[in-house]
């Protein structure tokens, strides 16, 4: 049975958001290596001010539900564009002007505004997914990864072609507020976020804040979410330093690891929604969860560049639908209010990205690497035997 045009349109709309919420960021992120310079810092103390982004994303704590409760996900998804924006020129300025502390504000202030954004879209896509009745929030998450690509490919043309960063991130921001702005407008609508609620038929409880109860209801499913997180940050900040380090593959060609699993993942992401539809969430959720313990324990102690690439594309593989499972079904949970349930996992995500790569270099230096990332596969392995109860 075909859709309705709305929620046709709804999709490819909120496939564009995603994207667009990708290719904003990424774009200043292909430049690091000439902000370093700009700001006369060393790589320790760079490190430090790129964590700004996460950092704010983590300080949002449950802002981004609230936002999009009272604003509307499309006002939210539009007006936390313009914030990233905008924040992202701040940071460019600060880059321009040798100012640490004005590139750190503005990462910080855009972090702050993407959990906004996360949450808004994520909402949206989950509100089009019940509106055909199937899963498709996996596509548009690969729809982020198409994002980043280009975002990341605008950012390396410009630094070629000599463009100032500033100039570069004033016109891409504006764009991409553009596309984020067209998007909404194809948005499924939502109750006015002013009207009064219904009364809650028969026994049903009305919402509740997040608390005691709920929190131990949605633990399992950041944990699902941080299995998913993790085999993107081995990905983003280890698996160079494992090619090279302990299977010998020369430093230039050590970037082949994150490309092989970003590949991996994006596959997943588009095959991921006709999994689900097949198997059933759960079934395709341990399956997932499977691969990502079976691939990311391959790539720690496979004895070769090939198997230890083998590895890093099954735990890309498996990665996939973690992140939008554990989305869909915590704004599944009854009794919370709108959209906290997303916000709950997207604050979980952000703030264990913070310490999740130091306590893979404390454990790398304290024993090895190899040791450090079956460490990590420990997320997945918890969230397969605790995150999946049986229904009753």
């Amino acid at each position: 049975m075909r859709s309705s045009p709305a929620p046709r349109r709804a999709r490819i709309a909120a496939t564009l958001a995603f994207a667009t919420n990708g290719a904003l960021p990424a774009s200043l992120l292909a430049r690091y290596a000439e902000v370093k310079t700009e700001l006369g810092v060393d790589a320790a103390l760079f490190g430090l001010l790129v964590a700004g982004y996460a950092v704010g994303g983590m300080l949002a704590l449950h802002l981004p539900g609230v936002i999009s409760r009272r604003l509307g996900v499309t006002r939210a998804a539009v007006l936390g564009t313009v914030w990233i924006g905008a924040a992202f020129v701040l940071a460019a300025a600060g880059a321009a002007t040798g100012q640490p502390w004005l590139f750190l504000l503005g990462l910080v202030l855009a972090g702050c505004g993407d959990a906004v954004v996360d949450v808004a879209q994520n909402s949206q896509g989950i509100r089009v997914q019940k509106a055909y009745g199937r899963s498709l929030l996996n596509t548009m998450h690969a729809g982020w990864s198409i994002g980043a690509a280009i975002g990341g490919g605008v950012g390396t043309a410009a630094a070629i072609a000599g463009l100032p960063l500033l100039v570069h991130m004033g016109l891409w921001a504006a764009f991409c507020i553009l596309m984020m702005s067209l998007a909404a407008r194809a948005f499924l609508r939502e109750p006015r976020p002013d009207a009064a609620p219904a009364p809650a038929p028969g026994n049903v409880p009305p919402p509740q804040p997040l608390r005691g109860r709920m929190v131990l209801v949605l633990l399992p499913l950041a944990l699902i979410a941080l299995a998913g997180v993790s085999v993107e940050d081995i990905g983003n900040n280890w698996s160079a330093i494992l090619l090279a380090t302990e299977r010998d593959l020369p430093v230039t060609s050590a970037g082949i690891g994150l490309s092989v699993l970003l590949g991996a993942q994006f596959i997943g992401r588009l095959l991921g929604d006709r999994l689900i539809d097949v198997l059933g969430d759960r079934r395709a959720l341990a399956l997932s969860l499977t691969a990502v313990i079976a691939g990311l324990s391959c790539a720690a102690w496979a004895p070769n560049a090939a198997l230890t690439l083998a590895g890093l594309a099954l735990a890309g593989l498996g990665s996939a639908i973690t992140v939008p499972i554990a989305f869909a079904r915590a704004d599944a949970v009854p009794s919370l209010p709108a959209h906290s349930g997303v916000t709950w996992i997207s604050w979980t995500m952000r703030t264990a990205s913070i310490g999740l790569s130091p306590v893979i270099g404390v454990l790398s230096a304290v024993l090895s690497l190899p040791v450090a990332l079956t460490a990590v596969v420990m997320l997945a392995v918890l969230a397969l035997l605790f995150s999946l109860p049986r229904r009753t």
